[in-house]
């Protein structure tokens, strides 16, 4: 029966179905400007692909878990190929602090269904990390459950300033917007 839920949550996930369960973003008991700094420090040595980088707990917030450090890890690992993914403009970011496939019919002649077989287990490994990552920093840091999804925005807020202008994102109406305005030619 475990085995079924776990897969169920993997077959939202990998359909783009992040819209799933979407709560109100609760700043109250968050130290804010604390998660906005690990968060910025988090995904930019992610961006740098930097795989063990040095990032110590701050005020009240604990990141210096091996939970927490292996999600750092394996996310730069593959950092470069999370990246490409984006530059096809069949991933984007969703504002959940998660990454979506965009079902289109373009990505269904995207590659072959090999490569989009490769391409779901990216994202669920991505946002499994991701998922480690949130809510390892709100169970280590006794931070209140109610508060995960103001992480997973300030989280998504990071993400959003690393992206490269024309990359897609979900805007809060949770249509696919791009950083930058939407590039010149556009097929989506």
């Amino acid at each position: 029966m475990k085995r079924m839920s776990s897969l169920a949550v993997c077959l939202v996930l990998v359909s783009g179905c992040h819209t799933f369960m979407r709560v109100a973003p609760d700043y109250a008991d968050l130290p804010v400007e604390d998660v906005k700094a690990l968060a910025a420090e988090i995904e930019q040595a992610i961006h740098d692909k930097v795989r063990d980088p040095d990032i110590k707990n701050r005020g009240s917030l604990v990141v210096e878990t091996d939970a927490i450090k292996q999600a750092i890890r394996t996310r730069a690992a593959r950092a470069h190929l999370v990246e490409g993914f984006l530059a096809t403009g069949h991933l984007m970011e969703a504002n959940n602090g998660l990454v979506s496939i965009i079902r289109s019919s373009d990505y269904k002649k995207f590659g072959s269904s090999r490569d989009r077989d490769r391409n779901a287990q990216l994202v669920l490994g991505e946002n499994a990390d991701r998922w480690a990552l949130y809510e390892g920093i709100l169970n280590a840091s006794n931070i209140s459950p109610k508060s995960l999804p103001a992480i997973q925005r300030i989280f998504f807020d990071a993400h959003i300033a690393l992206l490269p202008d024309g990359t897609k994102f979900e805007d809060e109406n949770g249509k696919v917007a791009y950083k930058g305005g939407a590039p010149a030619s556009t097929s989506n």
